[in-house]
This record gives structure tokens, sequence and C-alpha cells, in this order.
């Protein structure tokens, strides 16, 4: 499981050449990430947040797609230059009101007090490029992570949730496409799989299992939503080694 491939689209990247070596010779394993301290790592999760396009979205079995969890309008990336503590702040308070309301309406339940603070937490902690810069390091890939897209996965019971990292990869500048920042792509999609967010260990290692394939798609959100099918059925068997 991981990044799908799909059927070519008109205006998405054409591969040119196979996976990259380091990439073929492992395009499943684990590695190991580190998150950001946490003053640098809320500013972070606060300009993803925030960003023009929506990055942050909740999966869960029973849900027919994916639901964003940022609002359609917020600060505007004029005024979060300095991600001042008022902006972080914010961007919290959203994100969790947000949250609580969606995994109500995906769960059927209420997330307790205890539960909903662990989750929102341990996501926020999660959304992060540096575990995508992280990897591509690791696989001596250039230190670039493409169209960072993050998934927020919790089991219908609320006993288990995941934070799922997806972007594009390049061993090489000719491997990137794209006239503008927003629509850089290469053919090769990575998915990082966080620990459970709701495990009762305190997660100072960041493991990440990680899986990467050749996709033809215009944008992240394209390769995720073809990745959405296995995505919730091991979200209900709770295996992720498919």
């Amino acid at each position: 499981m991981g990044c799908a491939g799909g059927k070519a689209s008109t205006t998405a990247a054409s591969p040119k050449e196979p996976l990259p070596s380091s990439l073929a010779a492992a395009p499943r394993g684990k590695i190991q990430s580190q998150l950001p301290p946490s003053e640098e790592g809320l500013r972070d999760f606060a300009r993803i947040f925030f960003a023009d396009q929506r990055k942050i979205f909740l999966l869960s079995p029973g849900m027919p797609s994916m639901r964003p969890l940022q609002p359609t309008g917020g600060p505007s990336s004029a005024h979060i230059g300095d991600l001042n503590v008022q902006v972080v702040q914010k961007a919290e308070a959203l994100f969790t009101d947000s949250l609580k309301v969606q995994l109500e309406q995906a769960c059927g339940q209420v997330a307790s007090a205890e539960v909903l603070e662990l989750l929102r937490r341990r996501a926020i902690a999660a959304t992060t490029v540096n575990v995508g810069i992280d990897f591509a390091l690791s696989m001596n890939l250039m230190p670039t992570f493409l169209q960072p897209f993050f998934v927020v996965l919790v089991s219908s019971d609320l006993k288990q949730a995941r934070a799922a990292t997806y972007g594009f990869v390049a061993q090489k500048p000719t491997h990137i496409v794209g006239d503008r920042p927003e629509s850089k792509r290469t053919p090769f999609c990575v998915r990082l799989l966080s620990p459970d967010l709701l495990s009762e260990d305190s997660l100072k290692t960041w493991e990440l299992d990680y899986s990467v394939r050749e996709v033809r798609a215009a944008t992240i959100m394209q390769a995720v939503e073809m990745d959405v099918p296995k995505l919730k059925e091991s979200l209900s068997s709770g295996r992720w080694d498919d």
C-alpha cells in the first residue's frame, strides 16, 4: 500500500524513467525521523494550516471521502509572515474545533476530552515537512518535498490514529516538472505513516513507515485519493503491511 498508480491525465507528469535506484532497492521500509522543537513545530503547523490550498484532511472508515480540517478562510499569507503567537493560537483553536466536529460526524460518537487532546496535540506535531526532508536525505534524494499533504487517519472506535504525510520526491532536477511552486511535481510519490498517535507511549522516537511508488498525477491530492480505499481498509483491519 502507498501512493497508488492510476490512469494518466493530460496534465500529469509523465514518468521519464523508473524509480530512482535508492527507492527501487527499498520501495517500502522504515526510517527514523525527528519532530521539530515545540515552538518551531507549531509555526510549521500554522503555516500549513493557513496555506492558500487545503493540505490537512481527516479520514475514517465510515467516511465516503476525506474531509478538510482547515477553514475556508483564514489569515492570508500576507498576514502570517511572522507567525506570531496569536496566529499560531488561532490555528490551533480552529483545528481543534474542526477535528472535534469531524470526529463526531465520522465516528458517530463524541471523543473524550483526553482522546481529543492527545490526538490534537500529536496531529499538530506531525504536520511538518521535516519528516519529508528527513526521508529524502536518508534515501540520497534531493532535499525537497513537493506538494506536502497531510491526512489524519482515525479508526471508527477512536482507539487508533495515525498521520499520513504525502509528497513528491526527486533524485535530480530533471525529475521535477511544473512552472509554479504549488504545481511542481515528479513521477515519484511517497507516503510516510506515523506511529499510533493515540498510543500510551510518549513517542519520543518517531519511526515512520514509508511507501513510495511511481505515479501519474498532476497534484498530490490525486495521488492521495487513489490511496484512500487502501487507507480505509487498513483503518478497519488495523493492519498496515498490505
